[in-house]
């Protein structure tokens, strides 16, 4: 029997489904008010395996369903959509069928590959589609949470090669991550601080650097107009054959929307998460990669780029690899860290005293923490001068990071004293 499709304008109720399980539904009702209730049967499990932290009770089990929100989603789910030009340019993807700024009709078009294990689908068994398939080709159907021009793409093994954007029911395996008119050599620069974290012993996805001559067939909404490398990089929420591994960021973990990502939380908040909800030893690791983004001068480091992974029967959460590194602050000299950092957020603050106070607020040893910082310190400056990725960065970019490590260096060396 055919398919029957459906456009998102149209769909008034969603399963959500975690990998196979159906956990809960989310039913647009008049006036545009979305209310999202889990399984009775997903109930009985305990919430198992777990669709967010977010949702769990500190008693154990699931919390209440949320109360019926008007025009949005509950902040797990909107949290799985992108942002700003990215949005724009998905919702101009399918325009006629996704009003803009609506987040419904955006998960009803874009639910079948979202990030993690989740998929929302049409409750009436219907499938979401944005056109009438019998005159055009399909539409591209992946979210990817935040503001970068960035794709989810696949390689062609066949004839020709290539990269191409997944259509209809296919999934991509990549993340491809495009120049920017306003940031010169974005792509290396992300492309060199993954390496330089790999290098002191993080765990980092595969990467490369490609051309935009590789790619085919790109819409022209998604294009960015900007000359230079694209940035490819493995997802890890994803295996060979399909299989998907479920993932979410600290947003949804603190049940925060994308808008207050720079402010719904500090470092020491996702520590004193990460301590609890998996190990401090996982904590530390946080420190690890809270001291990199300091040494390299990077202030995005927002709540969506630190994410959880719930490898094997997805029940307990793990610290998922770096992802979303680079220094900002060849672009914007007088940047800060994204969030609050012992109470402060710049740069030339972080000496001792700060990461004592941050200790002490994420309930972590703080010679555990002072010496995890320096011996990050000790493993960035063993690496990144004689790093071989150094060589792809643009001459001027290369050297305010360069300025920013030396200057950082002696500050962060504090912890030793």
């Amino acid at each position: 029997m055919a398919q029957m499709l459906k456009g998102p304008k149209s769909i008034s109720s969603l399963d959500v489904l975690l990998k196979d399980v159906k956990v809960g539904t989310i039913v647009r009702t008049p006036g545009d008010f979305n209310a999202f209730n889990f399984e009775e049967a997903y109930r009985a499990t305990g919430g198992f395996p777990v669709l967010s932290l977010s949702f769990r009770a500190a008693t154990g089990g699931l919390r209440k369903d949320p109360k019926p929100l008007a025009g949005v989603l509950p902040a797990f789910f909107a949290n799985l959509l992108p942002e700003d030009k990215l949005r724009e340019a998905m919702e101009k993807h399918h325009a006629g069928n996704v009003r803009a700024g609506n987040d419904f009709d955006l998960l009803a078009a874009l639910g079948a590959d979202l990030p993690g294990a989740v998929r929302v689908l049409p409750s009436d068994g219907t499938v979401a589609v944005g056109e009438d398939a019998s005159k055009e080709r399909p539409k591209a159907r992946f979210s990817l949470a935040g503001v970068q021009m960035k794709l989810s793409v696949m390689k062609n093994t066949g004839k020709g090669g290539g990269l191409t954007l997944p259509m209809g029911d296919e999934q991509g395996q990549y993340i491809a991550k495009f120049p920017s008119t306003a940031f010169p050599g974005v792509s290396e620069n992300e492309f060199a601080n993954l390496a330089l974290a790999e290098a002191i012993g993080m765990d980092v996805p595969e990467r490369e650097l490609v051309e935009k001559s590789d790619f085919e067939g790109i819409p022209e909404e998604f294009d960015t107009l900007s000359d230079g490398k694209v940035l490819l990089v493995k997802r890890f929420d994803r295996r060979a054959g399909g299989e998907r591994i479920h993932i979410e960021d600290f947003a949804q973990v603190f049940g925060i929307y994308p808008a207050r990502k720079y402010e719904g939380a500090a470092y020491h908040d996702i520590a004193s998460a990460l301590s609890a909800a998996v190990s401090p030893i996982a904590a530390l690791e946080f420190v690890s990669r809270l001291a990199l983004t300091v040494i390299t001068g990077n202030g995005d480091m927002h709540l969506k780029n630190w994410s959880l992974i719930y490898r094997g029967n997805g029940d307990k959460p793990e610290l998922a690899p770096v992802y979303d590194v680079l220094s900002t602050v060849p672009y914007i000299p007088a940047d800060t860290m994204a969030l609050s950092l012992g109470g402060e957020r710049s740069f030339k603050a972080l000496a001792a005293p700060r990461w004592k106070t941050f200790a002490n607020r994420a309930r972590l040893p703080e010679p555990a923490v002072l010496k995890t910082v320096i011996k990050v310190v000790e493993r960035v400056n063993e690496h990144w001068w004689n790093l071989p990725e150094r060589a792809v960065l643009p001459e001027k970019v290369l050297e305010r990071i360069d300025e920013h490590v030396k200057a950082m260096s002696p500050m962060l060396g504090t912890c030793g004293r």
